[in-house]
């Protein structure tokens, strides 16, 4: 979108006879976007819980929406549990090792059975289907306590 500054700015270029030179994309080194971080913030890495803990979730670099909200550059959190994820594009399973949280959510609460277990979070597209190895979080190791 041309702004009304941008055209004032091409006026008084048209105007004193100056000649403008355009870059092409080929000479114009683009600029990479930051890559995205997944992370369960809460809880740590080697906590002791009880069997009802809060959990949340962390994300730099991307944005959070609803499943089934089809929008670039977002998607929704998954807790896998004992599990490692998906490949990049496969669908994430509903079941109890598999927690959806398909309606934006960046924190919950998690209730499992005392015993030790293995965490990751991963983001997935509109369609639950993972996005990338950069949106599968490094797996943490909890114990809920009895």
């Amino acid at each position: 979108m041309i702004t009304r500054v941008a055209i004032a700015a091409l006026l008084l270029v048209v105007a004193s006879g100056t000649t403008v030179h355009a870059q092409t994309a080929s000479t114009t080194a683009a600029v990479a976007a930051p890559k995205p971080e997944i992370s369960l913030r809460t809880p740590r890495d080697g906590a002791t819980v009880s069997t009802t803990f809060p959990v949340e979730f962390g994300l730099k670099n991307y944005g959070v929406a609803p499943a089934g909200v089809n929008l670039k550059g977002t998607g929704h959190f998954h807790v896998l549990i004992n599990v490692d994820a998906p490949a990049d594009g496969v669908m994430i399973p509903a079941d109890s090792l598999h927690r959806h949280f398909g309606a934006g959510q960046i924190e919950t609460t998690l209730t499992l059975a005392p015993g030790t277990y293995t965490l990751r979070a991963v983001l997935a597209d509109h369609e639950h289907k993972v996005i990338s190895r950069d949106l599968v979080s490094k797996p943490i190791r909890i114990t809920v306590k009895k």
